[in-house]
Protein backbone atom coordinates (compact mmCIF):
# COMPACT_ATOMS: atom_id res chain seq x y z
CA UNK A 1 0.00 0.00 0.00
CA UNK A 2 2.80 2.61 0.85
CA UNK A 3 4.81 1.62 -2.31
CA UNK A 4 1.28 2.34 -4.41
CA UNK A 5 0.34 5.70 -2.79
CA UNK A 6 4.30 6.57 -3.60
CA UNK A 7 3.70 5.66 -7.12
CA UNK A 8 0.19 7.96 -6.76
CA UNK A 9 1.97 10.92 -5.35
CA UNK A 10 4.49 10.44 -8.20
CA UNK A 11 1.86 10.43 -10.98
CA UNK A 12 -0.37 13.70 -9.17
CA UNK A 13 3.33 15.19 -9.47
CA UNK A 14 3.62 14.97 -13.25
CA UNK A 15 0.27 15.98 -13.96
CA UNK A 16 0.81 18.93 -11.93
CA UNK A 17 4.04 19.67 -13.71
CA UNK A 18 3.04 18.86 -17.13
CA UNK A 19 0.00 21.14 -16.17
CA UNK A 20 2.41 24.17 -14.95
CA UNK A 21 4.30 24.01 -18.19
CA UNK A 22 1.10 23.39 -20.35
CA UNK A 23 2.31 20.26 -21.54
CA UNK A 24 -0.97 18.57 -20.47
CA UNK A 25 -2.12 18.83 -24.56
CA UNK A 26 -5.55 16.40 -25.04
CA UNK A 27 -3.38 15.58 -28.07
CA UNK A 28 0.23 15.00 -26.39
CA UNK A 29 1.44 11.20 -25.83
CA UNK A 30 4.21 12.82 -23.70
CA UNK A 31 2.12 12.72 -20.31
CA UNK A 32 0.54 8.76 -21.37
CA UNK A 33 4.15 8.29 -21.86
CA UNK A 34 5.69 9.27 -18.71
CA UNK A 35 2.59 7.45 -16.67
CA UNK A 36 3.00 3.90 -18.22
CA UNK A 37 6.92 4.01 -17.79
CA UNK A 38 6.39 5.22 -13.97
CA UNK A 39 3.54 2.59 -13.66
CA UNK A 40 6.23 0.02 -14.86
CA UNK A 41 8.68 1.19 -13.36
CA UNK A 42 6.37 1.36 -9.65
CA UNK A 43 5.25 -2.00 -10.17
CA UNK A 44 8.76 -3.65 -10.75
CA UNK A 45 10.57 -1.88 -7.74
CA UNK A 46 7.97 -3.00 -5.47
CA UNK A 47 7.89 -6.19 -6.32
CA UNK A 48 11.59 -6.97 -6.83
CA UNK A 49 12.30 -4.92 -3.08
CA UNK A 50 9.65 -7.41 -1.74
CA UNK A 51 10.72 -10.27 -3.09
CA UNK A 52 14.75 -9.55 -1.93
CA UNK A 53 13.91 -7.88 1.49
CA UNK A 54 11.09 -9.47 2.64
CA UNK A 55 10.64 -12.68 1.02
CA UNK A 56 14.23 -14.28 0.99
CA UNK A 57 14.59 -13.51 -2.24
CA UNK A 58 11.40 -15.17 -3.51
CA UNK A 59 8.35 -14.59 -4.54
CA UNK A 60 5.93 -16.57 -6.64
CA UNK A 61 4.62 -15.47 -9.71
CA UNK A 62 0.99 -15.32 -8.07
CA UNK A 63 2.15 -13.44 -5.06
CA UNK A 64 4.26 -11.20 -7.33
CA UNK A 65 1.19 -10.47 -9.68
CA UNK A 66 -1.11 -9.66 -6.24
CA UNK A 67 1.71 -7.34 -5.04
CA UNK A 68 1.98 -5.73 -8.65
CA UNK A 69 -2.04 -5.33 -9.09
CA UNK A 70 -2.53 -3.85 -5.50
CA UNK A 71 0.50 -0.85 -6.32
CA UNK A 72 -1.53 -0.35 -9.36
CA UNK A 73 -4.97 0.01 -7.43
CA UNK A 74 -3.78 2.11 -4.45
CA UNK A 75 -1.92 4.00 -6.92
CA UNK A 76 -4.53 4.73 -9.65
CA UNK A 77 -6.95 5.88 -6.15
CA UNK A 78 -5.07 8.54 -5.58
CA UNK A 79 -4.72 9.99 -9.31
CA UNK A 80 -8.16 9.33 -9.87
CA UNK A 81 -9.12 11.36 -6.91
CA UNK A 82 -6.35 14.22 -7.97
CA UNK A 83 -7.97 13.79 -11.42
CA UNK A 84 -11.75 14.41 -10.03
CA UNK A 85 -10.26 17.70 -8.26
CA UNK A 86 -8.94 18.59 -10.93
CA UNK A 87 -11.70 18.30 -13.49
CA UNK A 88 -13.95 20.26 -10.77
CA UNK A 89 -12.21 22.77 -9.18
CA UNK A 90 -8.62 23.51 -10.46
CA UNK A 91 -9.72 23.24 -14.22
CA UNK A 92 -13.88 23.40 -14.57
CA UNK A 93 -13.80 23.89 -18.22
CA UNK A 94 -11.24 20.92 -19.15
CA UNK A 95 -14.05 18.12 -19.88
CA UNK A 96 -15.51 20.43 -22.29
CA UNK A 97 -12.53 20.99 -23.66
CA UNK A 98 -11.92 17.55 -24.46
CA UNK A 99 -15.78 17.22 -25.92
CA UNK A 100 -15.43 19.99 -28.26
CA UNK A 101 -11.56 17.62 -29.31
CA UNK A 102 -14.21 14.59 -29.29
CA UNK A 103 -16.23 16.96 -31.76
CA UNK A 104 -13.39 17.52 -34.11
CA UNK A 105 -12.76 14.03 -34.34
CA UNK A 106 -15.62 12.86 -34.83
CA UNK A 107 -16.17 15.08 -38.28
CA UNK A 108 -12.71 14.57 -39.41
CA UNK A 109 -13.37 10.81 -39.49
CA UNK A 110 -16.61 11.07 -40.73
CA UNK A 111 -17.53 14.11 -42.74
CA UNK A 112 -20.61 12.59 -43.96
CA UNK A 113 -22.17 12.08 -40.09
CA UNK A 114 -25.92 13.40 -39.80
CA UNK A 115 -26.36 15.93 -37.14
CA UNK A 116 -29.04 13.13 -35.22
CA UNK A 117 -25.70 10.84 -35.06
CA UNK A 118 -23.34 13.48 -34.11
CA UNK A 119 -25.63 14.48 -31.02
CA UNK A 120 -25.86 10.46 -29.74
CA UNK A 121 -22.46 10.44 -30.07
CA UNK A 122 -21.71 13.80 -27.79
CA UNK A 123 -24.30 13.00 -25.84
CA UNK A 124 -23.12 9.43 -25.04
CA UNK A 125 -19.59 10.81 -24.57
CA UNK A 126 -20.83 14.17 -22.54
CA UNK A 127 -22.62 11.34 -19.92
CA UNK A 128 -19.45 10.08 -19.74
CA UNK A 129 -17.50 12.72 -19.30
CA UNK A 130 -18.31 13.71 -16.41
CA UNK A 131 -15.89 13.90 -12.73
CA UNK A 132 -17.81 11.20 -10.54
CA UNK A 133 -17.44 8.76 -13.61
CA UNK A 134 -14.02 9.47 -14.44
CA UNK A 135 -13.34 8.70 -10.79
CA UNK A 136 -14.62 5.47 -10.99
CA UNK A 137 -12.92 4.62 -14.21
CA UNK A 138 -9.84 5.79 -13.30
CA UNK A 139 -10.04 3.63 -10.95
CA UNK A 140 -10.95 0.46 -12.36
CA UNK A 141 -8.95 1.45 -15.74
CA UNK A 142 -5.66 1.90 -13.79
CA UNK A 143 -6.14 -1.18 -11.78
CA UNK A 144 -6.52 -3.16 -14.79
CA UNK A 145 -3.61 -1.64 -16.70
CA UNK A 146 -1.40 -2.05 -13.46
CA UNK A 147 -2.74 -5.95 -13.70
CA UNK A 148 -1.64 -6.46 -17.42
CA UNK A 149 1.48 -4.69 -16.38
CA UNK A 150 1.82 -7.19 -13.45
CA UNK A 151 1.22 -10.30 -15.76
CA UNK A 152 4.32 -9.68 -17.21
CA UNK A 153 6.22 -7.72 -14.73
CA UNK A 154 5.99 -11.15 -12.97
CA UNK A 155 7.22 -13.43 -15.76
CA UNK A 156 10.65 -11.93 -15.23
CA UNK A 157 10.70 -11.48 -11.23
CA UNK A 158 9.36 -14.15 -9.87
CA UNK A 159 12.06 -16.74 -8.16
CA UNK A 160 10.73 -19.82 -6.65
CA UNK A 161 12.46 -21.43 -3.89
CA UNK A 162 12.96 -25.19 -4.60
CA UNK A 163 14.22 -26.11 -1.47
CA UNK A 164 10.30 -25.03 -0.29
CA UNK A 165 8.66 -27.17 -2.79
CA UNK A 166 7.52 -30.28 -1.07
Amino acid sequence: MNYGAVLGCCLVAIAVVMWLLGIDDKESMIPSLLNNVLIIAGIAYTVILFRDTENNGFISYGDSLKLGTSVAFFSSVILSFYTFIFVTFIEPDYLNEIIELAEQAILESDPEISDENLDLALSMSERFMQPHWLLILGILGGTFVGFIYSLIISIFVKKVDLNSIT
